[in-house]
């Protein structure tokens, strides 16, 4: 057994930093300093925006004071961070450096280590004394690592990320928030990794920042063999809008400029590692896929076309009723096709009731932008308002056939081409205005197919069974849409029993890895997605006993009170 080094003041040693994720839903306390502090190589990274910097890092200290041997591996090491430049993210102010133990931290002494020679540190990092002010630290170096992730992530702290911990899961926290970029690192990353890592993160504020982000700076900093870029934003089209009577939502990011960005950074080769490669990632958030492939009848898309926002905007009813006779068209040219007869009970019938339409918008999220209407005057109402929301700068909306009764939900969670979990769920009503509201979860296929499907066993076998060869096309699909295999989506299938043994299954929805893992262990897809990154991470695993991180900034820390 190895037994630990013993540490005595005045020792050089290396810490593994933390910086704490933060809180969300509006618990951020921006009135105290303490757990937001960014190591910052420039004093411009820390000021401006959008704010720069390590987040998590080996990174040089010296000891101040040392836990007794008989401690073992149970005690704390008292040190002196040798790096100065600290900024929180949050505001911009740098760590008071008038402040004798501003510097100071504590860690236990698994994440310290003796000083490699990895270091340059200039005389004002020496440990001696206050560092003046000035100079930067972008030449200090660094420990090589396996992995360098740069980190993309909300950065506007006064308009928080906000979720439904219902929909979303309590213990993810929606795929923007800083509880689900901590699952990420410390359920995953640390435990895969052991400190073999980095993290660079970018705090976004505004889309304007992205313009001046260069990818080969990023780059240049990083220690790693490999570099990761993720980006835990959403990208909608429409215009951030601070100023007006709502402003935008956290997070939301316009998609032109970001997907620029995106661009360069895969142009200096550094890979997109979540949620997928930016074609992919387009392809499928834009939904484009959809009026494509609803005219495939083999993937059970309902029929869908798509209005150009200046029809609408010139006259709404006549575009309106443009779509629903598309719609017609496109019902007749599928049922001419006898080379696969897909679900019919749906099809729309002359001289029935009038037609029962869903209008939707692209780049967008949480059925925020999806209407259910019947006939050609309420679909008018809701193209024109989903067309002429404040900021929004779509340039077409959705029209897609309704599927006839939706019983319920089957939300497939697919790796690698098989569905590993499902999700049963509902929407119990929508309301007057065409939203879906009420939203239900099942607590087993079991429960799901007794009171949702009539406990039909024979009907939600076929169901069961025109799930499994839809996923299998849908993975055949993606592999033509990226040649990497696609780490992860969640398949929403429509389940409907249309008669005794009988059931129709439609696509709704193949969602981009930023669904809601309500209903998945987040870990199964995190460490798929680490799997993505090299061959030789593929061979990694925790080690024994290994714990994970443990949030610590540096500097004075006693502010959080209950957190």
């Amino acid at each position: 057994m190895k037994l630990p080094h013993m540490y005595r003041p005045g020792d050089l040693i290396e810490v593994f930093y933390t910086m704490p994720y933060g809180l969300d839903n509006g618990q951020e306390r921006l009135d105290l300093l303490g757990d937001r502090w960014l190591l910052c190589p420039t004093t411009m990274l820390g000021t401006n925006r959008p704010r720069t910097g390590w987040t998590e890092r080996w990174l040089p200290a010296t000891v101040i004071d040392a836990p007794n041997v008989s401690s073992g591996t149970q005690g704390s090491i008292r040190f002196r961070w040798d790096v100065h430049m600290w900024f929180d993210w949050a505001s911009g102010e740098r760590i008071d450096m008038s402040d004798p133990g501003a510097l100071f931290d504590v860690a236990p002494v698994t994440r310290v280590r003796p000083r490699s020679r990895n270091w340059n540190l200039s005389p004002a990092n020496s440990g001696r004394g206050i560092p003046a002010l000035g100079g930067t630290e972008l030449h200090i170096g660094g420990v090589p690592v396996s992995v360098s992730f740069i980190v993309f992530r909300w950065g506007a702290a006064k308009i928080p990320i906000q979720y439904d911990a219902h929909s979303w899961g309590r213990t993810e926290g929606s795929t923007v928030s800083a509880r689900f970029v901590q699952l990420f690192f410390n359920r995953a990353v640390a435990p895969r990794l052991n400190f073999d890592y980095e993290v660079l993160t970018v705090f976004v504020q505004h889309s304007d920042e992205f313009v001046g982000i260069s990818p080969e700076f990023l780059a240049s900093m990083c220690s790693g063999r490999h570099i990761a870029a993720l980006y835990f934003l959403w990208p909608i089209q429409g215009q951030q809008t601070y100023g007006d009577k709502i402003s935008c939502t956290a997070a939301y990011v316009d998609a032109n400029p970001f997907f620029e960005l995106v661009a360069r950074m895969e142009s200096a080769g550094i890979p997109t590692r979540w949620p997928h490669h930016s074609h992919l990632w387009k392809c499928l958030t834009s939904k484009e896929w959809v009026p494509h492939m609803s005219v495939v009848p083999k993937y059970h898309v309902p029929l869908t076309t798509r209005v150009p926002k200046s029809l609408v905007i010139s006259n709404p009813l006549n575009a309106a009723r443009q779509a629903i006779a598309t719609l017609w068209q496109l019902q007749k040219e599928k049922r001419a096709d006898d080379s696969y007869i897909g679900p019919a009970h749906s099809d729309w019938t002359p001289g029935g009731t009038a037609e029962r339409v869903v209008a939707k918008l692209g780049y967008s999220y949480e059925g925020v932008d999806v209407k259910m209407v019947q006939g050609e005057y309420a679909l008018s109402d809701a193209l024109y308002s989903l067309t002429t929301q404040q900021g929004y700068t779509n340039d077409c909306v959705y029209v897609q056939q309704r599927v006839h009764r939706v019983d319920l939900e089957a939300r497939c969670f697919v790796l690698g081409g098989e569905v590993v979990e499902t999700l049963y769920t509902r929407f119990a009503r929508i309301d007057r205005g065409g939203y879906v509201r009420d939203y239900e979860k099942a607590h087993s296929a079991e429960e799901a197919m007794r009171d949702w499907f009539y406990n039909d066993q024979t009907a939600w076998q076929k169901a069961m069974e025109h799930i499994t060869a839809l996923t299998r096309r849908w993975y055949v699909w993606m592999l033509a849409q990226s040649a990497e295999p696609t780490v992860s989506v969640r398949i929403d299938y429509m389940l409907e029993r249309v008669g005794p043994g009988q059931a129709d299954v439609w696509t709704g929805e193949v969602g981009e890895q930023g669904y809601s893992m309500g209903g998945i262990d987040p870990v199964i897809v995190f460490s798929s997605v680490l799997d993505s990154i090299s061959e030789d991470l593929c061979q990694r695993h925790a080690p024994n006993g290994f714990s994970g991180p443990r949030d610590g900034p540096p500097g004075k820390r006693p502010h959080r009170e209950g957190h």
